[in-house]
């Protein structure tokens, strides 16, 4: 490609200064695509030295070049990182020439181009952006290190694109559009207005976080809504980078493999500081035929965390002979009301039974009054004189040892070279598996999977540059799906029985092998309960 220093500068009455031309290779394919995408949202994700920022650069300076009167912003969290990174980079790019005419002032975050476009200079740690956003008028964006940045700056920014009403679309520039009248993006008016350029560089973060949600192709939600906007993420791999020194590569694929998969390889999913792993060998493609083996042959939970505005969470869990638990069956909604959560779960039961209805204990504290008396979350589920009985719910109190509960989920994922896979057989297996979501089997898990990946602990320092992480858990990731893993495994739910082979029907050994499944699961307790209702109508 050929660059143009100095922005064409001979725009307009400028028409007697020189343009210096150089020539540009693309760093990598993904840097090309990235590039020429548009105009809608994207974004660049990749490693450490994948030339993402270069990229974006190089693109916000041709937005400047083509469309003279332009202006946008250039944004990163903090005004230090923006400083002496981000701008470090765009100024290797935008040399004194392009805007000696024109005006840099650092001190007022501004840079204008002899050809009259704008650049704006944020940090959005800035206590007074969230003012400076709202009334801001501008065509294009960058936001660089955008994992660091919340959904809603980016929503306000993307709100702001296309106010901007100074930029002049040249008459060669339509002609290559067939003229006025097949140029596609116009104002009110009917004036050619240039197009829109919402652009993100990042490095990869957890599955739950916006991006992901938003840009990845595998995605749900991008799947569902965000790819037909046409929203475009380009993976930059550092080793892809022709222009990155070998000792640089070298330095870094000397590090954990972690670090690698996400500084190097560019990978989502793999958050600093992450506390589980989920081996591939304990996700499962969801079938009816799997599903129907688990509740014949298991003893069947159900495990909940309940939420107000927050998501509520249930999932079902069943566990083997071998001491297995799979994890089969999920819900997950926000903002609804219990009868609504206790229909669906209801609905979602079908008739199995359960040995376990374990809950969040937060539940069980009385701080409502209802009916004359104090009330609880639990008692509003279990309630059977105001909502139908057939939909109640009785849940007990779950273990909330965080620390202990966490060790053991890593135990039962822990893949162990002599235990066999009750599914492929072969040697090689975690005790713990997921039946995941997909078309045929949709009520699979997914936020489960998702959030346990994304679990981390809270970073307190860092040393050398490498981050320095505490015991504790990030609140600020979401854990509705998690907490019924955790307290799926702090139950420690026993193993299925099940009738030996050759053992006669009504043998003494049998029905003592019945029996004991019965109570399990909670029989007796259901007999108990049906006695006192038929007692209590009697009189």
């Amino acid at each position: 490609m050929v660059a143009k220093v100095g922005t064409r500068a001979s725009i307009g009455k400028h028409m007697t200064r020189k343009v210096e031309t150089i020539a540009l290779e693309w760093a990598s394919d993904a840097q090309r695509d990235f590039f020429c995408y548009g105009p809608s949202p994207v974004v660049a994700s990749g490693g450490f030295g994948s030339s993402k920022t270069y990229g974006a650069c190089l693109k916000v300076l041709t937005l400047c070049d083509l469309y003279p009167g332009n202006r946008g912003i250039i944004a990163r969290k903090t005004w230090d990182d923006l400083r002496k990174t981000t701008m470090q980079t765009f100024f290797k790019l935008c040399p004194l020439q392009a805007y000696d005419r024109g005006r840099r002032s650092d001190a007022e975050k501004i840079l204008v181009l002899n050809n009259g476009s704008q650049i704006l200079w944020a940090h959005l740690d800035d206590p007074d952006i969230e003012g400076v956003i709202k009334g801001v008028e501008i065509n294009f964006c960058l936001i660089d290190q955008a994992e660091q940045v919340s959904e809603e700056v980016f929503d306000m920014l993307q709100a702001r694109l296309g106010r901007w009403d100074q930029a002049q679309v040249p008459e060669t520039t339509l002609a290559m559009y067939g003229g006025l009248e097949k140029w596609p993006w116009k104002s009110p008016a009917g004036k050619p207005i240039p197009p829109i350029h919402m652009m993100l560089t990042c490095n990869p973060d957890s599955e739950l976080h916006w991006i992901y949600r938003r840009f990845h192709e595998d995605s749900e939600e991008w799947r569902e809504r965000w790819s037909k906007l046409h929203y475009q993420m380009f993976t930059m791999r550092s080793e892809d980078n022709k222009f990155l020194p070998k000792q640089n590569l070298d330095e870094m694929l000397t590090k954990d493999k972690a670090f690698v998969d996400r500084y190097v390889h560019g990978k989502w999913g793999i958050p600093e500081g992450q506390i589980h792993t989920i081996d591939p060998l304990s996700v499962i493609p969801g079938t009816n035929e799997l599903l129907e083996w688990l509740t014949q042959t298991c003893t069947l939970h159900r495990v909940l965390d309940h939420g107000d505005a927050a998501p509520t969470a249930c999932g079902w869990f069943a566990v083997d002979r071998a001491g297995n638990v799979f994890f089969y069956r999920e819900y997950y909604r926000p903002n609804a009301m219990i009868s609504e959560h206790r229909q669906m779960i209801r609905r979602m039961s079908r008739w199995e039974k359960y040995q376990f209805n374990l809950a969040d204990p937060s539940i069980f504290f009385k701080t409502a009054q209802k009916h004359g008396g104090m009330w609880s979350v639990a008692d509003e589920y279990g309630d059977v004189t105001n909502l139908p009985r057939d939909t109640a719910v009785f849940w007990q109190p779950a273990d909330n040892n965080e620390l202990g509960t966490r060790n053991r989920i890593n135990e039962y994922l822990r893949v162990d070279p002599d235990r066999v896979h009750p599914i492929t057989h072969e040697k090689g297996s975690p005790r713990l598996f997921f039946l995941e979501a997909n078309q045929d089997y949709p009520e699979g898990c997914r936020h489960i999977i998702k959030e346990t990946r994304a679990q981390r602990r809270k970073q307190i320092s860092t040393e050398n540059g490498k981050p320095i992480f505490c015991d504790e858990r990030d609140e600020g990731v979401v854990d509705h799906g998690y907490d019924c893993l955790r307290y799926a495994v702090s139950s420690r739910p026993p193993v299925a029985t099940t009738i030996e082979p050759g053992v006669p029907a009504r043998c003494f050994q049998a029905l003592r092998q019945q029996a004991i499944r019965f109570k399990r699961r909670g029989g007796y307790r259901m007999l108990a309960r049906q006695q006192a209702r038929r007692a209590e109508m009697r009189t």
